[in-house]
């Protein structure tokens, strides 16, 4: 499911900020940010970082609560939970329903979405730091956070909407791709858990609510905050958010260690989906390491050079400069908690699906074994860091990367070194992690279309 959006900012309340806009960013891309870990009484944990360029407020809230820990035969309760968040709430004996709730977000000029994905559940608020703003959006956020309605009537009319959508979607080559990639990596691991008409039909409200006193509690939950506040005032709206949430800690399941994928044959390694499109969908990939891992950087900076760095990239250059056979051809890293993986992608013309798997295999295995040169190596360092600031040059970007760090158990200097980290990266250090990551005898391979 996508990210529900109660309401887009107010137009007028952008007109006031957005003249401050080019100089904050260009302050916050050079600043040194420091970000603040606070634990909170409620078990929460609060991660900080005041920026008083502009009048706004970004806060966070990111907590396990994603499809991998949906019970079988009901995979997407967790996504339908996070949906009717916003669609009704049950506040000191009266009612909100879906549209007072969003007049209000509406009016009060801020934005709020709830999203449940495969490991984390996220809450993202956006609104002005004017006190009696930014006071009411809070204790509306805190209210349909505790006290949700999930009402029999609008569940039954989301899972219509959603098992619409998927019956859709069964015949577009890009979405058939991206599930059998998605199983051949993961497996019969929980990251592999995918909603279907079938277990969305079971889902009950009663589901949800269960779902919702499990996971939705303080002890769990990293708020994140940037903005225009003091730190008391941040810790008072990480407070206020989860006042009134089930207290207490519920052992979560824990998750079986994703395993690295096994050597098998090419049939094994391979599947091959007749589809009506005029074009042929490719992805390949392997398992690979988790955020923390400190093969990282190598990684990161060697897929720029592969995949990762648009026309001055390898595959780039093999597939469509010197061939033509695609527009566009891709790589990249998706580093998750535990684990996670390695990617190449590109569409081409079905005659061409053949000898452009071929070609991806074999460009990514001569670069495995080589390395980038060391003229590649210099143009890709100097990319990534000169293209940092842009990473951080606003507050919902620099709420992301708080969101990551807190999730993947980083240092809170992430940031500050992060350049350092990429500059230090060797040509050895790169092809060492190639050789232990890129193995193309237990690549998988998936195209969509074609012979």
């Amino acid at each position: 499911m996508n990210s529900k959006n109660l309401a887009p900012m107010n137009l007028v309340h952008l007109k006031l900020v957005c003249v401050l806009l080019g100089l904050f960013f260009v302050q916050l891309a050079s600043a040194a940010l420091p970000i603040q870990k606070i634990p909170l009484s409620s078990g929460a944990q609060l991660y900080f970082v005041e920026t008083r360029g502009i009048p706004m407020v970004n806060i966070g809230i990111d907590f396990p609560g994603g499809s991998v820990h949906d019970a079988k035969g009901k995979i997407g309760v967790s996504d339908f939970t996070a949906d009717l968040m916003n669609k009704g709430s049950r506040i000191k004996g009266s009612l909100q329903d879906e549209a007072k709730i969003v007049d209000r977000i509406s009016d009060l000029g801020a934005a709020v979405s709830f999203q449940s994905g495969s490991e984390l559940t996220t809450v993202r608020i956006k609104t002005l730091s004017k006190t009696e703003v930014l006071n009411q959006v809070v204790e509306q956020v805190s209210d349909m956070l505790a006290f949700p309605l999930f009402d029999g009537k609008i569940l039954a009319r989301e899972k219509t909407l959603e098992m619409s959508a998927l019956k859709d979607s069964e015949t577009k080559p890009e979405t058939i791709l991206a599930k059998q990639f998605k199983k051949m990596i993961y497996r019969d691991h929980p990251l592999a858990n995918m909603s279907t008409t079938e277990s969305i039909s079971r889902i009950t409200g009663e589901d949800l609510r269960q779902f919702h006193q499990k996971f939705y509690r303080p002890v769990n939950m990293k708020i994140l905050i940037v903005g225009d506040v003091s730190q008391e005032k941040a810790i008072a709206i990480a407070n206020r958010l989860v006042a009134n949430l089930p207290k207490g800690t519920i052992n979560l399941p824990e998750l079986p260690k994703l395993e690295p994928l096994a050597l098998a044959s090419s049939s094994q390694r391979e599947i091959r989906i007749a589809n009506p499109a005029q074009q042929a969908h490719i992805q390949m990939g392997i398992t690979a390491i988790p955020r923390n891992s400190p093969d990282y950087f190598p990684l990161l900076v060697g897929n720029y050079v592969l995949g990762g760095g648009g026309f001055v990239s390898r595959l780039m250059n093999e597939v469509r400069e010197k061939r033509g056979l695609a527009y566009s051809v891709y790589s990249y890293l998706n580093p998750g908690k535990s684990s996670g993986f390695f990617s190449a992608a590109m569409q081409t013309k079905k005659d061409q699906a053949e000898e452009s798997v071929q070609l991806l295999r074999k460009t990514i295995q001569e670069y495995a074994e080589n390395g980038p040169t060391p003229e590649e190596l210099v143009a890709a360092k100097s990319n990534l860091i000169n293209g940092f600031p842009l990473r951080i040059d606003s507050n919902s970007k620099l709420l992301d990367n708080i969101s990551s760090i807190a999730w993947h158990d980083l240092p809170l200097n992430t940031l500050d070194e992060w350049t350092n980290q990429v500059n230090q990266v060797t040509q050895r250090d790169i092809q060492i992690a190639l050789k232990k990551y890129l193995d193309m005898d237990r690549m998988v391979t998936v195209v969509v279309g074609g012979k």
